[in-house]
């Protein structure tokens, strides 16, 4: 399947803005989580939920970073932020020093804005190789 340059761009914003959204999600989680079930959105702060949404975000990371590095700039930085952000998400989960230090709502948050800054650093460089020939194959 051969994914246009627009095509990638709008995944690109698309996962952009899923991270952030997951991490504003996860920063204000510890001030509604007891107001949200009162107006019937205490659904989304059901462990299955936020773990399909937290796979869902690193997927489509996956996807348009990878293709943005191998098909426009082959930079490892956009991919170095994704790995960053999902090690948060799973240090958030598991018993580690780390979590026991960082509440996972912070550790939540800061792995999703490294996905977002992930995407918004990827846009740009496939920005700036739409025009370059010898980057494009």
């Amino acid at each position: 399947m051969v994914i246009s340059a627009r095509k990638h761009k709008l995944i690109d914003r698309i996962g952009m803005a899923a991270s952030s959204i997951c991490a504003v999600h996860c920063a204000v989680a510890p001030i509604f989580i007891t107001v949200a079930p009162l107006v019937g959105l205490g659904f989304l702060f059901e462990e299955k939920y936020e773990t399909i949404f937290m796979m869902a975000t690193v997927g489509i990371a996956f996807l348009s970073l990878v293709w943005g590095f191998y098909k426009n700039h082959r930079k490892f930085e956009p991919l170095y932020l994704l790995m960053l952000g999902a090690s948060l998400f799973t240090i958030a989960h598991m018993e580690t020093p780390v979590s026991e230090l960082l509440p996972e709502p912070v550790l939540m948050a800061a792995g999703g804005i490294s996905i977002a800054v992930s995407h918004y650093i990827n846009l740009k460089l496939c920005n700036h190789c739409d025009d370059c020939d010898e980057h494009n194959h």
